[in-house]
């Protein structure tokens, strides 16, 4: 059984189609989107946390303060919602939002020593 230049054009079509609509479903579809993040802050048996949702999922949950000894939550429910902005900040310029503590003196939550 011999292939013809047409089959095997019909057949070279349908695998890229299949290619690119795993790509498109896997890596495009998936990227959340700037209008679908948010973040809600919750009260803690040690302060405030937040999560960062896209459409309803959550995405990050915090509950204590990140890169900080002890398991503390932020002081104030705004505290936790600054820190929540700039991540979500970091998620829409596509960096990965790690916290050190000069980001968090930057955004409010850590007081300069």
């Amino acid at each position: 059984m011999t292939i013809n230049r047409t089959h095997k054009l019909v057949l070279l079509a349908a695998i890229l189609i299949a290619v690119s609509s795993t790509f498109y479903l896997l890596a495009v579809k998936q990227a959340p989107s700037a209008n679908g993040l948010h973040y809600n802050c919750f009260k803690t048996e040690n302060g405030w946390g937040y999560d960062v949702l896209y459409n309803e999922r959550v995405l990050i949950h915090q509950p204590m303060i990140p890169g900080k000894s002890g398991g503390s939550g932020f002081d104030s429910e705004k505290a936790a919602g600054a820190d929540a902005k700039t991540v979500i900040e970091k998620i829409k310029s596509g960096e990965f939002p790690l916290f050190g503590q000069k980001q968090q003196q930057r955004s409010g939550v850590l007081r300069t020593q």
